[in-house]
């Protein structure tokens, strides 16, 4: 009976049954291994707090090297390293130990001697291969690296070892091709390697290849149905080719062999938003929380649906749940903000939008929308200094210079607006909404030869703009030259 889905036969059951009782056997034997391991890590501390020591045998030093290294204190694990060369001074093992060390402290220098000196003293050609792969990789230059892996295939027996490292050094120089051809042979091989299956897919995302993504991404399901991971990623590339009913049922599959698999709940919530599918979309979001946890994240996109879906409390609730829960989730207090300045609830929503920029002092959107809502609740002089940090911050555009000047002008400071205004011209010289715009301050302050120049060349740049024109300076419509002008364009 095919087990991809479920089913199951007597013999099926005692095979479970006899793996099951090895498994449990193994997991003795390594849990004997690693007590062993811990009183053989404490009598090394003990002994070395009381400066004693004894004869360790070669393999109790790489235990206790690789103990230290694991917990990441690799200055002391290559200690070690020192002491067990002084008791074993042949062995080539340890030495290529703390080439892999060394390599992981960025001492490449260092490491580059110790192999150096290896390579009249060891036999192992396979090891030596790889640790100058490694070490190659560590310092940039990925085709030595390359070249090094694909030695190392001629000396094993077991060149599965190397295929996935072969494939992360072609991702590094670009080579997604390449990387795949051996991605794929490792997961033949080791088809429960989740990190391998993530390449693949990212692979297949830069080559922009999802078709290609989905069609491997099946097979290996038909071959591995409980590999939560494939699932996920033909999901994503699904979502890529706007499949978004397969999508879902690929990340549906996912959640359905692990339910802790956030991630899964995530991308589904987002196909979901997608097919503006708010309500089960929230519902997806929340249900991350049951098995992984509340999170400020969550609680922000779950907000976000409910905006969608108008339920504006609703939202809001969520969206306070997020920055209680994340403090520095800047876009949830943004979202905030966005809510109190459409309420009118300046106070609220003036301190939604400085915690946003606050956090976020980089971002455009939170720093001018900062200068809409301040000048909207009556902040002139705050809104004045926020559009001049825009601009000498270069974080502006041609409308951001017609809103200060805009600003300017509604405080009476006239000089300062057509200042800007100039200024902005200078910068954005083929932008028809500044020249209109220009036009109808000059026109405004009865500059009218400079107006017709600047109406001239708006009209030019683009004659559609006339209404915008219009709309902005009404009193125009009556102006003769005005209306000469606009008629013969």
């Amino acid at each position: 009976m095919d087990k991809r889905l479920g089913g199951s036969t007597f013999a099926d059951g005692i095979w479970v049954h006899l793996n099951i009782q090895s498994d449990f056997m193994f997991e003795e034997e390594n849990e004997d291994d690693f007590f062993n391991l811990l009183d053989l890590i404490d009598e090394f501390k003990r002994m070395q707090a009381e400066g004693r020591s004894r004869f360790y045998d070669l393999e109790e030093f790489e235990a206790i090297s690789d103990y230290f290294y694991e917990i990441g204190k690799a200055k002391k694990a290559l200690e070690v390293l020192d002491m067990a060369a002084d008791q074993h001074p042949y062995a080539s093992s340890l030495k290529l130990k703390k080439v892999q060390y060394l390599t992981s402290l960025d001492k490449t220098r260092e490491a580059n001697k110790v192999l150096n000196e290896l390579e009249g003293e060891s036999a192992d050609h396979y090891e030596m291969h790889m640790a100058r792969a490694g070490l190659y990789s560590k310092m940039g230059n990925h085709q030595k690296s390359i070249e090094q892996y694909r030695q190392a295939l001629g000396h094993t027996e077991f060149p599965e070892d190397v295929y996935h490292l072969l494939a992360l050094e072609y991702q590094l120089t670009g080579a997604y091709d390449k990387a795949l051809r051996y991605l794929k042979m490792s997961l033949k091989q080791f088809p429960e390697d989740e990190i391998a299956l993530y390449n693949l897919a990212l692979c297949y995302d830069l080559l922009e290849r999802p078709e290609a993504g989905v069609e491997y991404l099946e097979k290996f399901i038909d071959e591995n149905p409980y590999s939560e991971i494939a699932w996920y990623h033909l999901g994503l590339m699904q979502a890529k080719l706007e499949n978004y009913p397969q999508a879902l049922r690929a990340l549906d599959y996912a959640i359905l062999i692990d339910d802790y698999f956030s991630a899964a709940y995530y991308e589904k919530a987002r196909i979901l938003e997608l097919e503006f599918r708010y309500q089960e979309a929230a519902e997806t979001y929340q249900a991350t929380f049951e098995y992984d946890g509340a999170s400020g994240y969550g609680y922000y996109k779950t907000g976000l649906c409910y905006l969608r879906l108008g339920k504006t409390h609703k939202a809001e609730t969520y969206l306070n749940k997020a920055i209680q829960e994340d403090p520095e989730l800047e876009e949830a207090y943004f979202e905030l903000a966005l809510l109190k300045d459409e309420e009118k609830q300046w106070p609220e929503a003036l301190y939604m939008i400085n915690k946003a920029v606050d956090l976020d002092p980089e971002n455009w959107e939170y720093r001018h929308s900062s200068a809409l809502m301040h000048r909207r609740a009556g902040k002139q002089d705050e809104a004045v200094v926020i559009y001049k940090r825009l601009i000498d911050d270069q974080y502006c555009n041609a409308h951001t210079f017609i809103e200060y000047a805009q600003l300017l002008f509604d405080m009476c400071e006239f000089k300062q607006g057509m200042d800007v205004m100039y200024q902005a011209l200078e910068l954005y010289p083929a932008s028809s909404e500044l020249h209109y715009q220009m036009s109808g301050y000059l026109y405004t302050i009865e500059e009218g030869d400079e107006a017709e120049i600047y109406l001239r060349k708006a009209l030019k740049l683009d004659a559609g703009g006339r209404s915008f024109f219009l709309a902005l300076f009404p009193w125009l419509k009556e102006n003769v030259k005005v209306k000469a002008l606009l008629q013969k364009h």
